[in-house]
């Protein structure tokens, strides 16, 4: 009974509580320095390692451990649903034509990110073969985790035979380190990147951006008043962006991934694909007040993520892992970088390209929301999926080199 009144009240403030931040962040002038984003992914972290101190005065080690386990799954699913609502809306106020033209762009990019990471765990992975147990699985799990994502490090895992536990480490030391690398990004990080990339170069047409931009600004949300005329466009985008999640749910779970999950590369891709589809429809793609509707949700995905980022378990989790997870991760970015500026990319195309390889396509929503680039979202979300399918051959031939040799 606890467990459920702590995680229902948990949902609540998840929900309402952006729209406290986005006000008192405007009066007292802290959106000038952090985003909205950073802000409510900030609030998480805290209310995330704080749980473990509230829970701890209120019942015996069973229900602290249960109501935690609860709270976690609660956050986890609406961090994802969220951002699954969210991707489709995002994408159905866009204009095709427009970002089609960075897809050659981004792609080498992207290609860069690939390339670094299997040279960097293929180099750490050869150098401490014999201070790191189970170096050639571990490098291959964080391979596929760092070109896919958590299903790609699954399915390596259970192709190399690994222990149980040793996934569950891996696990826990990529969500730290990957959630200190998203903080970095859409905070101060992106601020440092701009300076050392070459600027982004819009190729809209200024006559539709403008109107975008004057659409996003007479239609806040949450709006100061609420109406029938205001909801109505959230009412019927949010049902269409329902109906193409619960399409993309069909063949997710039909075809689950090796843990009888969903599977996510395969929802991303219907719901992507949707999303695309429906901003051919000019009724849809000019509804009021989507796109800020749209961020709202991934504020409430910031939280949600934030939530679950539990600093706690540095404590439970191998210290060798943990610094090869760190090497790894600091390598990637740094070889991606370099190798980025050298072929001239953008620092936006960077970003973008990196998070999709590190991070997967939720995120890269929310990395674009940071820099405010629209433009880059669809395609970092198609190159997201493309290293889901790349990941596991690349995972697994890391491992094999690192094994051979």
């Amino acid at each position: 009974m606890i467990g459920l009144l702590i995680t229902s009240l948990q949902l609540i403030i998840f929900l309402v509580l952006p729209a406290y931040l986005i006000r008192l962040s405007t009066r007292y002038k802290v959106n000038q320095v952090f985003s909205d984003i950073v802000i409510c992914y900030g609030i998480g972290m805290v209310l995330g390692n704080l749980k473990m101190i509230a829970l701890s005065v209120t019942e015996t080690t069973y229900t602290v451990e249960s109501v935690n386990q609860v709270s976690i799954a609660a956050s986890r699913y609406l961090a994802f649903g969220s951002v699954l609502i969210a991707i489709p809306l995002l994408l159905m106020v866009n204009n095709v034509t427009d970002w089609i033209k960075y897809t050659g762009k981004i792609v080498p990019v992207f290609f860069l990110g690939v390339l670094s990471t299997v040279v960097v765990t293929l180099a750490l992975g050869y150098f401490m073969r014999e201070s790191l147990p189970n170096a050639p699985t571990v490098a291959g799990m964080m391979t596929g985790v760092y070109i896919g994502g958590t299903p790609n490090m699954v399915a390596i895992s259970k192709a190399l035979n690994a222990d149980e536990h040793l996934f569950l480490i891996l696990n826990a030391t990529d969500t730290i380190c990957s959630g200190l690398y998203f903080f970095f990004l859409i905070s101060f990080g992106k601020l440092i990147i701009r300076k050392l990339f070459p600027a982004f170069v819009s190729r809209s047409n200024p006559l539709e951006e403008a109107a975008s931009e004057e659409d996003i600004t007479k239609h806040p949300f949450p709006p100061s008043s609420w109406s029938w005329r205001t909801f109505q466009p959230l009412v019927i985008a949010t049902g269409i962006s329902c109906c193409i999640v619960f399409i993309g749910l069909v063949p997710a779970v039909f075809f689950a991934d090796p843990l009888g999950e969903p599977n996510q590369a395969l929802l991303i891709l219907v719901i992507t694909s949707g999303g695309i589809a429906l901003s051919f429809v000019p009724f849809l793609r000019t509804l009021p007040g989507v796109f800020n509707y749209a961020q709202y949700l991934l504020l409430i995905f910031g939280l949600a993520a934030g939530y679950l980022t539990d600093f706690s378990q540095l404590a439970d989790v191998g210290k060798s892992y943990l610094l090869f997870n760190v090497y790894v991760i600091l390598g990637i970015i740094t070889v991606h970088g370099l190798l980025s500026r050298l072929f001239r990319s953008d620092g936006d195309s960077f970003m973008i390209t990196s998070t999709a390889c590190i991070m997967g396509p939720p995120f890269v929503a929310q990395v674009a929301s940071a820099l405010n680039n629209k433009e880059l979202l669809p395609a970092g979300i198609a190159l997201s999926l493309l290293g889901f399918g790349l990941a596991n051959y690349a995972g697994m031939l890391v491992a094999w080199i690192i094994g051979t040799f």
